[in-house]
C-alpha cells in the first residue's frame, strides 16, 4: 500500500523505508514488497551499496532509501533529507529521537508517515504518543489488527500460536494489546 500509495500521488521525490535494522528491513519489508509491485507491473532497481530503490512506472519514478532506526545515533543518519513519505516497519522498537527525526524530515506537500508494529508496554512511549493520541493532535488512523487477520498464516498455524502463549505474551501477540 505504501509504494501503491507514493506512486500515485507523487513523481520524482524521496522516500523512506526504517526498520529496526537495514538488514531486518530487507528480510521483513523489500523480500515482501518487490516481488508483489514487480508482478503489478512496476520496475524496481535496487542499489544496495547506496541503501536504495528505484521504483518506475508510467512514467513516473520515486527514490526509496533504506534507514536503520536501531539506536540513538540513527536519528542523525535521517537527518537533512527531505521526504514525502515514511514507512516504519516495526516502530516500537526504534527509538523515539529516530522517529521524530524521521517525521519532521517530511516536509513535502501531502507528505504522510506510515507506521506498523506489534505491542509493547503499555506505557511504551510509541502508545503513548501515536496509539492513544488523546488529543487527536496527529491526524491519524489507526488500524488494528489480529492473528487471525493474517491471510497469509494456515489454521494450524495460527491454533498452534494461540496455543503457544498466555497472559501478557497472548495479549500482544494473538489480540494485539498494548
Amino acid at each position: 500500500s505504501f509504494v501503491l500509495w507514493s506512486m500515485t500521488r507523487f513523481q520524482r521525490q524521496q522516500f523512506a523505508l526504517c526498520g529496526k535494522t537495514i538488514v531486518s528491513l530487507r528480510r521483513n519489508v523489500l523480500h515482501e514488497i518487490l516481488p508483489k509491485v514487480t508482478a503489478l507491473g512496476f520496475r524496481c532497481e535496487e542499489k544496495r551499496s547506496e541503501n536504495l530503490v528505484i521504483v518506475r512506472s508510467g512514467g513516473r519514478e520515486n527514490r526509496f532509501y533504506l534507514f536503520g532506526g536501531y539506536d540513538e545515533g540513527s536519528a542523525a543518519l535521517i537527518q537533512g533529507v527531505t521526504l514525502a513519505g515514511v514507512l516504519f516497519d516495526e516502530a516500537a522498537l526504534m527509538p523515539r529521537s529516530f522517529v521524530e527525526q524521521a517525521s519532521a524530515r517530511c516536509s513535502v506537500s501531502g507528505s504522510k508517515l506510515w507506521f506498523n508494529c506489534n505491542p509493547e508496554n503499555p506505557r511504551h512511549w510509541f502508545n503513548e504518543e501515536w496509539v492513544i493520541d488523546r488529543e487527536h493532535k496527529k491526524n491519524r488512523l489507526h488500524l488494528h489488527f489480529l492473528l487471525d487477520d493474517n491471510p497469509s498464516l494456515p489454521q494450524e498455524v495460527k491454533e498452534r500460536y494461540e496455543n503457544m502463549y498466555s497472559g501478557v505474551f497472548r495479549d500482544r501477540y494473538i489480540l494485539g494489546k498494548w
